[in-house]
């Protein structure tokens, strides 16, 4: 009884921290598309921008050029300084969208780390849950412990370890094997459900089509 006690808060614990890190996960992925929009639509505005530099050097070349003429000195100078505002303008809003960009870049490298390292707890916490499960130290007293559990089709099916975990209830787990464990990895199609799970010391395996009642460990006749 003192085991179950320990044991049972702390997978309520990890199954809550692993729901949060799902939904940060979530989150950065989301905000990530929409930076990567903004830094789609500035990247146009910066080659229309160079377009444009290209041609105001190219006027400018010419209004030098007929600087060297003496007719119509005083108008060429005009446009020439007209042209020189302009030309700086479009150049420091060209070296600010760079920099924007290059701000950027930078938060979609930080985006890409964070989904890596919550990648990385993910795994971690799955890892460390199948090692104490393998490896119980109340087995030899006869406990129900679930090691693993997929649902699904043949074609994808989900991971749902922890969600099965959280579902037991005084040293068993009775529930429906339906959509509501994490989703429907496969619309359409009929799910089974695959339980891995320790009772008795023994490792067994019991598998539930979607819309099963599921009664573990096995009541006796």
């Amino acid at each position: 009884m003192k085991t179950t006690r320990i044991v049972v808060p702390v997978s309520i614990l990890a199954a809550v921290g692993l729901a949060v890190c799902l939904v940060l996960e979530r989150q950065a992925c989301l905000k990530l598309d929409a930076e990567n929009e903004v830094l789609r639509q500035q990247l146009s505005k910066m080659e229309e921008l160079t377009t444009e530099n290209e041609r105001l050097s190219n006027l400018l070349s010419q209004a030098n050029a007929r600087r060297q003429h003496p007719n119509g000195t005083t108008s060429t100078n005009v446009v020439t300084d007209k042209n020189r505002e302009e030309l700086a303008r479009l150049r420091s809003q060209f070296e600010a969208l760079r920099h924007q960009s290059n701000e950027l870049e930078t938060l979609r490298a930080d985006t890409r780390a964070t989904q890596d390292t919550l990648k990385q707890a993910h795994d971690a916490h799955r890892a460390s849950r199948l090692i104490s499960h393998n490896n119980p130290r109340g087995a030899s007293d006869g406990s129900f412990q679930v090691l693993q559990a997929n649902y699904g089709t043949d074609h994808t099916n989900l991971d749902v370890s922890a969600e099965i975990n959280d579902r037991i209830r005084n040293g068993g787990l009775k529930m429906v094997a339906n959509n509501n464990l994490g989703g429907d990895p496969d619309f359409g199609n009929v799910k089974s459900l695959t339980v891995v799970y320790r009772f008795g010391g023994t490792t067994l395996t019991n598998q539930f089509r979607e819309g099963d009642v599921i009664i573990l460990p096995p009541e006796s006749p």
